[in-house]
């Protein structure tokens, strides 16, 4: 029996799920099957991925709660795995439409995952028009975050359409057994005595954290965080989800980037925020304070010991929506960008993981229930007004057990008050979008989707036009 500890981030996640508010990452897979060996059927499919199970550690790993919250869970690694649980089978009629699909989606998106088990779950989606077929994953965000979700998914897929079964590897003798919880609380001794040091080491870590961030302002100041405003976006959330995609060409996105001197992730906030205002206009909600992202940014390093399953932090960006000019938009968020990721990805990122490890998961629910009971979210601004997320995927044409992978959309959870989450990963030639929303506040949510490709070439046609020397005359930086 192997145990090993969540961190306090990966804690934090499950300690801030609500009823109506689950805290899973998904992502739909949209897959050619044709080149599937021997003929797609879901039987096989199911075969060949239980060879795989053995190489995918986070999906043998089961929660073990320590009693009345009082210490951060555990892991236990090689949990039992029932794939008749785990990985199902599911069917839209024929031929099934994007909306069929994203209807199904957001139905997986609502449910809970079951915390008796490993937090994951798979459903292969038959039917789709042009005898496609989508795989749905949803894991639970305790599990890992976007990179490491992306470094998972490619252990399993392959840059060739020719797959050969892995070598067969010995079963375990006996599934992994289960500690009580009498065991659990005796494991968790030590570190509920040493709560103290890890307060004072969180305190340490803070105040070095901050001079290094007054001597970098010192030599190069950053620009002033955005003040963020609550919208139309932030509204109680309910347990009603909406899901929408599409795809944008990623070589046209890399011209535009180049094009403004900006990167591929400052293109993405620029159409996602043109498409917002466009949204919000036509429903006359469009608010006269820009509109503020959160942004998560990775803290992997190279080497990274992957001791934490979530190495993120998030940094907030302007969306610039109270600027018409897309261009203005592009330059506005390069620069703010860039002082975002100096200033903030390595120092406050790393002060709110080391002050996760401090108050054990009952403290961090409770405080979270009140947050949401006592609607906290509507008497003060919100963090942010939607979350805009960007993964990058692997730059060549893959292959899943020989089908070709034709899509991936990710889809990331939305937080209390936050109604909209717009996630884009990259691929070998296109950007693909997955975004989640409260059903309630946007249950017409492809209207966004369908704005993104206008913003697009909003943008070239101002990059397009652009005088050299025009100067932003907006406040939304």
């Amino acid at each position: 029996m192997t145990l090993r500890r969540l961190s306090g981030v990966d804690s934090a996640f499950l300690a801030a799920e609500r009823p109506g508010n689950p805290l899973h990452m998904m992502g739909m897979v949209i897959l050619d099957p044709s080149g599937f060996p021997d003929g797609y059927t879901f039987e096989a499919f199911r075969h060949l991925f239980s060879q795989r199970l053995a190489d995918l550690a986070p999906l043998r790993r089961r929660l073990l709660e320590v009693p009345g919250q009082l210490a951060l869970p555990f892991w236990l690694e090689d949990a039992p795995i029932d794939l008749d649980v785990h990985f199902r089978r599911a069917a839209v009629p024929a031929p099934g439409s994007p909306r069929e699909l994203a209807t199904m989606a957001a139905e997986m998106a609502e449910r809970p995952l079951e915390r008796d088990r490993p937090l994951w779950e798979i459903v292969i989606v038959e039917g789709l028009e042009g005898e496609r077929l989508a795989l749905i994953a949803k894991l639970h965000h305790a599990m890992m975050d976007g990179i490491a979700g992306v470094q998972l998914m490619a252990s399993l897929i392959t840059t060739s359409p020719e797959y050969r079964e892995p070598p067969r590897r010995s079963a375990r003798s006996e599934p992994a057994r289960v500690p009580g919880p009498l065991e659990l609380l005796t494991r968790s001794v030590q570190w509920l005595l040493r709560e103290p040091l890890r307060a004072a080491s969180a305190a340490a870590h803070t105040a070095r954290s901050s001079w290094e961030r007054a001597k970098t302002q010192a030599n190069e100041p950053d620009a002033p965080a955005p003040q963020v405003r609550k919208s139309w976006l932030n509204v109680p959330i309910t347990k009603h989800r909406t899901v929408a995609y599409t795809s944008l060409p990623l070589g046209r996105v890399k011209g535009l980037a180049h094009a403004g001197s900006a990167t591929v992730n400052d293109v993405i906030l620029t159409v996602v925020g043109g498409a917002v205002r466009e949204y919000l206009e036509a429903r006359d909600v469009m608010p006269d304070d820009p509109l503020v992202a959160a942004v998560p940014m990775a803290l992997r390093t190279e080497g990274d010991d992957d001791k934490r399953s979530n190495a993120v932090t998030s940094v907030s960006c302007s969306l610039v929506t109270d600027v018409p000019n897309a261009a203005v938009r592009l330059r506005a968020i390069r620069d703010a960008m860039k002082s975002r990721k100096r200033s903030r990805g390595s120092t406050v990122g790393g002060d709110l993981a080391a002050w996760a490890e401090v108050p054990s998961p009952f403290v961090f629910s409770l405080l979270s229930s009140a947050y949401v009971d006592l609607h906290i979210a509507d008497r003060i601004d919100p963090p942010c007004n939607l979350v805009v997320s960007t993964v990058p995927g692997p730059p060549e044409p893959l292959y899943l057990f020989g089908s070709r992978i034709e899509a991936i959309y990710p889809l990331g959870p939305i937080y209390a008050g936050v109604a909209l989450n717009v996630t884009a990963m990259s691929s070998c030639d296109s950007v693909d979008f997955g975004l989640v929303a409260c059903r309630g506040r946007m249950p017409d949510l492809w209207d966004l989707v369908d704005a993104l490709p206008g913003a697009l070439e909003d943008l070239a046609r101002a990059l397009d036009d652009r005088p050299e020397d025009t100067e932003r005359t907006s406040t939304g930086g």
